[in-house]
């Protein structure tokens, strides 16, 4: 993903500031080697010998313009320091603008879960109140399987299959592998078993007809 120019500005602002801080401290090295070097001509300098004053002076010189440059530098520093400080500042408003619309965008995500949760509810309690009535009505064409009970005890054990997934899950008891179900699974098995003996009574009434 692209950086953005906040974050752009920072890396580079702390870049200068770097390369500053890191020249500063070649210079001071510098500096010190040379006042090591004025330490060990200077006796030989002041008593006389030429060419150790000649040295002296030019190491002199040379300490005064690093004294100066070694000056605009930390000024030169001061003002990175403060630029850091500036793309510090707005690259936190940046990330808080992006915290803010990720919360907003999760926000409004969470408002559709949510209506989401209670429209599936609402078809589960259409669907289920549906399938125990038909199930009831059996009972009126005189069959005992399936029966509204069953229903109850199987759709029991499909919702808390399902339940077990959800983050509700401490709530409900955990059901073992072998007594999982699903209502497609059962209500299926119920129709074949329906279909069968449907089949087989207009099959009897047939032959019964044909006989006659």
């Amino acid at each position: 993903m692209a950086k953005n120019a906040t974050k752009l500005a920072l890396e580079h602002a702390e870049k200068v500031l770097h390369d500053l801080e890191a020249k500063q401290a070649d210079l001071a090295a510098s500096r010190a080697s040379d006042e090591s070097e004025m330490a060990s001509v200077s006796y030989e300098a002041h008593t006389g010998n030429e060419k150790a004053a000649a040295k002296l002076e030019t190491l002199r010189e040379r300490a005064l313009r690093r004294d100066l440059e070694l000056k605009n530098i930390a000024s030169a520093i001061q003002v990175a320091k403060e630029r850091v400080a500036l793309a510090q500042a707005e690259e936190a408003k940046a990330e808080q603008r992006r915290v803010a619309m990720e919360i907003q965008r999760l926000t409004k995500e969470l408002r559709e879960a949510g209506k989401l949760a209670d429209e599936g509810l609402a078809m589960f309690l259409d669907a289920t109140n549906a399938m125990h009535h038909i199930v009831s009505r059996f009972s009126t064409f005189g069959l005992g399987n399936p029966s509204a009970i069953q229903f109850v005890s199987l759709g029991e054990r499909a919702t808390r299959t399902v339940l077990m997934e959800t983050a509700f899950k401490r709530a409900f008891e955990v059901l073992p592998p072998g007594q999982r179900q699903s209502f497609a699974s059962f209500t299926a098995e119920w129709a074949v078993m329906l279909d069968k003996a449907t089949s087989a009574k207009l099959e009897q009434t047939k032959q019964k007809e044909a006989a006659a």
